[in-house]
């Protein structure tokens, strides 16, 4: 009787151990087609950021085109007035140095000669 207790005790755990492997195996399974689906899942999602991106990039990149654009004729029309203002300003600016030069002193400072007064 001890024998067919223990065999049918001995089977009972082997049968026991072989649906517990059964169950890891198919939970391992699980895993893996779990990850396998996150991975593609992931590599869709980072295709279609990745292309959201550059759509905003370049939308940037032409807006800061035209702003770039904008700028150029700014400074074009800026330079152009400032030109223009040295050019009507020009004699007169010669003509205030002329006159400085000329208008020179030559008579000794009442300081240099020692007069405090």
């Amino acid at each position: 009787m001890d024998k067919s207790y223990l065999s049918e005790l001995t089977a009972a755990e082997q049968q026991s151990n072989e649906i517990i492997r059964a169950v890891q195996e198919a939970r391992e399974r699980r895993l893996k087609e779990a990850k396998f689906d996150a991975e593609q899942e992931l590599g869709k999602m980072k295709k279609d950021l990745e292309a959201e991106y550059n759509a905003a990039i370049e939308a940037a990149n032409k807006g800061l085109g035209n702003d770039m654009s904008g700028m150029q004729k700014e400074f074009k029309d800026k330079a152009t007035a400032v030109e223009r203002e040295f050019q009507s300003n020009k004699q007169r600016g010669i003509d205030f140095l002329l006159e400085r030069v000329y208008d020179v002193r030559i008579e000794i400072p009442a300081v240099v000669k020692g007069e405090f007064n």
